[in-house]
């Protein structure tokens, strides 16, 4: 397996049947659990080590992919770029998290589990140098390798409206030094670094950073020389966007924003399941069978928490619910399964060990009956089909072989619909979320279900669980 994954890279049907779990290595493991203050903004303690020693954990909820942060060395070193985003030097790994032999290391031992590695990369910035005063000096690039020359970069201008395809493309997101990928030594350097990282420790993907500020040709090169799975952040609310990046000579695939935006009014707020419907309309109409190919999640390290407006177990285990079993591939933020909360960046990066590791806790329990219906049944790439809104209820089918009902009416609240099931007559069908929860799918094909105090209910063959 690992020497078949070593030359031949998962490809984006592959990745369809993939669970992922997402962490920040400084805020997921630490080998000494001192308490974090995460508004320091500094680094916690978080190592590449530790990560490694919790691949069983996280193997433990049915994940079988890991996305984590970047690893490169940062700009100046900084305390403040904990997160990894800030990179100065290409080809050397973090110290602060570790050394190149714990990478190598964390992606052998998570290809003996069967889980693959997606790498974070950022093509499009890089991290600040100091002057002599030891501050930002905005046109000083010496200490970033292999870019340290003026020419490297954009002129410097900084994005003041997101509606002006030109800014967004040549100036800085926050400040950031932003690449030149027209310079052809840049966009030469760029994509030879990204096949070295990817060949050296062995990854089974990338997660791509800022799409949307790179110009189309860029990725168009790129997509020639890295076969690989590449998933892209292209942070927007509409799908015209994300497909003019998603094609067969660019991006595998992209995050489903669009869904993420409607998630939160939907199974929060108790919004209308018409955005929900929506949303699955457009991404059909949009992308057809490469639906399967978008990210779906709740919760990133750029968003607050769910938690923190809508604490409620319920509403929650929706959120849960239809991530896993949506089209597309399912994202966690790490935490999540342990109720973490937390406000926008950096409140939503808090540090795991502040909370614990519990594998019986209720929602890291709940996850892994998702998991494991994914899992089992090999749902990604399955046909979604929308039976019906009822009210407060909704219901699709992934195949024939999973029914999937949700709810936004919250913890309290009763429901009772009845559906057309995906499955033959008289045959009898079981909520792989709770235990004995069966029920007997009638001679004419439909199904009553109970849905109590909001939840959600993920039915499959008896035979099947």
């Amino acid at each position: 397996m690992i020497v078949i994954m070593s030359l031949m890279h998962p490809n984006a049907k592959e990745w369809r049947q993939r669970s992922v779990y997402q962490l920040l290595i400084d805020r997921f493991a630490s080998p000494d659990n001192k308490p974090c203050n995460v508004f320091q903004n500094k680094y916690c303690g978080g190592t590449i080590k530790a990560m490694t020693e919790k691949l069983d954990y996280i193997q433990g909820m049915g994940y079988n992919a890991i996305w984590i942060s970047p690893t490169l060395r940062q700009a100046e070193d900084v305390e403040q770029s904990y997160h990894g985003y800030w990179f100065g030097s290409f080809y050397e790994t973090n110290p602060y998290i570790g050394t190149d032999e714990d990478l190598i290391n964390f992606v052998k031992e998570a290809h003996k589990r069967d889980i693959w590695v997606m790498a974070d990369v950022v093509y499009n910035h890089v991290g600040n140098c100091f002057g002599d005063d030891h501050k930002v000096d905005p046109e000083k690039y010496s200490c970033i390798k292999p870019f340290g020359k003026e020419e490297h970069y954009h002129k410097r201008c900084d994005i003041k409206s997101y509606d002006d395809p030109w800014q967004v493309i040549n100036c800085r997101i926050a400040g950031l030094p932003d690449l030149n990928q027209e310079n052809p030594e840049v966009k030469a350097e760029l994509i030879s670094w990204a096949k070295w990282y990817q060949k050296k420790f062995d990854f089974d993907g990338f997660r791509v950073d800022t799409v949307k500020h790179i110009d189309h040709h860029f990725w168009k090169d790129l997509r020639k020389e890295t076969p690989w799975f590449n998933m892209g952040e292209i942070f927007v609310y509409n799908y015209d966007l994300i497909r003019d990046y998603m094609t067969e000579d660019q991006l595998h695939g992209a995050f489903n924003y669009p869904l993420f935006d409607s998630l939160k009014y939907v199974m929060g707020g108790g919004n209308s399941m018409d955005a929900i419907s929506n949303r699955f309309r457009q991404t059909q109409e949009f992308f057809g069978d490469r639906i399967h190919d978008m990210g779906t999640f709740f919760e990133n390290h750029d968003n607050e928490r769910f938690l923190l407006h809508f604490n409620d177990p319920a509403r929650f285990e929706n959120q849960l619910t239809i991530i896993h079993m949506w089209a597309g591939i399912p994202f966690l933020l790490y935490g999540a399964e342990q109720d973490m909360s937390g406000g926008p960046d950096p409140d939503c990066r808090r540090a795991l060990w502040d909370y614990g590791y519990d594998t019986n806790s209720r929602h890291y329990q709940f996850i892994k009956k998702l998991n494991h219906v994914r899992n089992k049944m090999q749902i990604g790439g399955l046909e979604q089909v929308e039976l019906g809104q009822f009210g407060n209820a909704y219901a699709f089918s992934r195949g024939n072989k999973v029914l999937v009902v949700l709810n936004n009416q919250g913890s309290g609240n009763d429901n009772q619909i009845r559906v057309k099931a995906p499955f033959e007559s008289n045959s009898q069908i079981c909520n792989a979320l709770v235990e004995g929860d069966c029920i007997n799918v009638g001679s004419d094909g439909f199904v009553d279900i109970h849905l109590h105090s909001g939840e959600p209910k993920v039915y499959v063959r008896q035979k099947d669980l």
